[in-house]
């Protein structure tokens, strides 16, 4: 292992603010694109840390030196239902193709199936990012359907791909 999950702090801001504001970054994930400010994301940041009950939102870093190079969640959590959203994505482009989105990944779909007891774990992707969708098919997502040009990005609208893990699936 070489990834280690924690929370999120206020001093993590300067890394999202930079990640967010990176377009080769936010062009591969899901929603759309806008520029944040600092006061913008440490206020966002305060108020996941103080409202954090329906969603579990994790910074990735590090085991050797405790770099933050990522985030990974749990969001939208419906106790009733024993569901959530899932999203990952590795803001230190140096750090890509190292295995470490797979590592957190593992971490937290064992920590939502083992700890919070969930039943269904859903994400969305893009349908061009075929690196990530072989990632999720690796831990046992599987396709539950497309969302016909769901989501506008740089003058398109883009396919997004629905997939979901059961806990009877899911193979960590």
């Amino acid at each position: 292992m070489k990834v280690f999950l924690r929370a999120l702090e206020e001093t993590d801001v300067d890394n999202l603010v930079k990640w967010r504001n990176d377009r080769h970054i936010t062009d591969s994930l899901g929603g759309s694109t806008f520029f944040v400010s600092s006061i913008r994301e440490r206020d966002w940041v305060s108020h996941i840390v103080k409202n954090d009950r329906n969603d579990v939102r994790l910074a990735i870093c590090l085991i050797e030196n405790k770099k933050h190079i990522g985030n990974i969640s749990l969001t939208s959590i419906n106790w009733i239902n024993r569901s959530a959203e899932y999203s990952v994505f590795i803001g230190e482009k140096e750090e890509w193709g190292k295995g470490y989105a797979g590592e957190a990944s593992r971490l937290i779909l064992d920590y939502g199936f083992k700890e919070l007891n969930l039943h269904r774990i859903h994400l969305t992707v893009q349908k061009e990012n075929r690196r990530a969708i072989k990632l999720y098919r690796g831990m046992g997502f599987i396709e539950e359907g497309i969302l016909r040009q769901s989501v506008y990005k740089n003058g398109v609208y883009l396919d997004m791909i629905s997939m979901a893990v059961l806990k009877s699936e899911y193979n960590g």
